[in-house]
């Protein structure tokens, strides 16, 4: 039996390892540790936050039914991405994800309207509502562009750091494979922001203005419920900051992965835990 306290393990780790023994607390504790990086993948892999919302659910109870099978053979964040990721991949395409229907569609999208006069808004509270939701959306949009196999490979790989065998062991796949789809990806996401994105480089101009109209217009944009400027977590108006350094970076797909690891902190809603203390209620009342 691992020493939960020896001092090599990281404190997440050492937290599941006390859930295990019957703690919960720690269980506790872990379940709202995880719920928002879980809800962030979820809502990276969905590009919509109630199908995220739905899949994070799904991905916290495997990993709380399933704590009794980890052995701290590896970071527990390691292993809780590995089954959330499974869970993902395995989770039917909702609406959004099959509204995507592939990069040049959604590029072409981008150029129809970039010469329309940017929104004005009845109020500076809109056009700061409409103007960051087009923003959020458009990037997690930009996701969808991307298979699944490649965006997963993407999203552990460039967005959350893991190593190439890391991934590849979440995957089941080699690392060559892993490597592929990872260069896949960089290559779609540069063919999208290079000459369009001025979240990338500077001497882009911002559609993000110009596209709210069409986007309300096609269904795509609620005018009075922008859901990702209004999700729990945004703040408006959005820092530049990211966009700033992002737009420094010589190549766009090391500059895409900035701006996705530094995104507004979208949290997890508070439904989430709500749900999860319903569907558990022995364990985690």
């Amino acid at each position: 039996m691992l020493d939960v306290s020896d001092p090599n393990l990281d404190s997440l780790t050492q937290t599941a390892l006390q859930a295990q023994e019957g703690d919960r607390d720690a269980l506790e504790r872990l379940c709202r540790e995880i719920s928002d990086p879980m809800y962030g993948l979820a809502l990276r892999y969905s590009g919509n936050p109630t199908d995220a919302e739905d899949a994070t659910h799904e991905v916290m109870i495997k990993i709380i039914t399933g704590l009794s099978t980890f052995r701290a053979e590896s970071r527990f964040t390691t292993w809780a991405y590995t089954v959330a990721v499974r869970q993902l991949l395995r989770t039917r395409q909702r609406p959004t994800e099959q509204s995507i229907a592939g990069s040049e569609p959604f590029a072409e999208f981008i150029d129809r309207f970039a010469d329309n006069k940017p929104f004005e808004g009845e109020s500076e509270v809109e056009y700061q509502e409409l103007t960051a939701d087009i923003r959020l959306a458009c990037t997690y949009g930009m996701l969808l562009c991307l298979s699944r196999p490649v965006r997963v490979s993407y999203l552990l790989g460039d967005l959350l750091g893991f190593s190439d065998t890391e991934c590849a062991d979440i995957l089941e796949i080699s690392r060559p494979a892993h490597r592929k789809r990872l260069s896949r990806a960089r290559q779609i996401m540069r063919s999208l922001l290079k000459d369009r994105c001025g979240l990338v480089a500077g001497s882009n101009p911002c559609h993000c203005s110009k596209l709210v109209q069409p986007s309300i217009d096609f269904g795509y944009v609620e005018k009075t419920n922008p859901v990702f400027a209004r999700h729990r977590g945004v703040k408006l108006p959005i820092s530049v900051d990211v966009l700033e350094r992002a737009s420094n970076e010589l190549d766009t797909a090391v500059a895409a992965a900035e701006i996705y690891r530094d995104n507004p902190d979208l949290a997890s809603p508070v439904s989430l835990w709500e749900s999860l203390q319903e569907a558990m209620p022995e364990l985690l009342k």
